[in-house]
């Protein structure tokens, strides 16, 4: 068996990976054709990803003309304990104010969990900035994924 089929995580161990992290870089085209790559918080919301992000966001506008981006989650130290997931997908965005809310108040609830405290989340009017925001949901039509920890210590 090659070493990448060894850390390759089944689709259940990558999906329950993606659940237990708060926070990926996100890969869009820049309207210059370059990589365009920002934090995000996000969810996983059954098989598909979902983030969100004011409507006039760089991001957005990417992901506007060129549907498809790059999620990658990572814990990248130490090399022996390293894990990621990478998410390709195409992307729908969503404007309802009511889908907003409820993704952004189950976002800052795990956020919050995670961390024990709502500490270091600043304190806003989900209500009042949802009509200014939209729900991203990527839906992954290719899944990569790695865990170091398969192998032992040996390399």
């Amino acid at each position: 068996m090659s070493r990448r089929d060894q850390i390759r995580m089944s689709d259940d161990e990558a999906y329950a990976f993606l659940e237990s992290q708060r926070l990926g870089v996100l890969g869009t085209v820049g309207p210059d054709g370059a990589p365009h790559l920002v934090n995000v918080g996000y969810l996983v919301a059954g098989r598909r990803i979902v983030f969100t992000s004011f409507a006039a966001a760089q991001k957005v506008r990417n992901i506007e003309r060129a549907a498809n981006v790059t999620l990658l989650v990572e814990v990248p130290w130490p090399y022996n304990e390293i894990q990621g997931v990478m998410v390709t997908g195409g992307t729908e965005i969503v404007g309802d104010t009511a889908t907003v809310i409820d993704i952004t108040t189950r976002m800052r609830a795990k956020h919050a969990a995670m961390s024990g405290s709502a500490e270091g989340t600043p304190d806003i009017d989900i209500a009042r900035h949802a009509a200014k925001r939209v729900a991203v949901f990527v839906e992954p039509t290719r899944i990569r994924s790695w865990d170091h920890r398969r192998l032992g210590g040996t390399y």
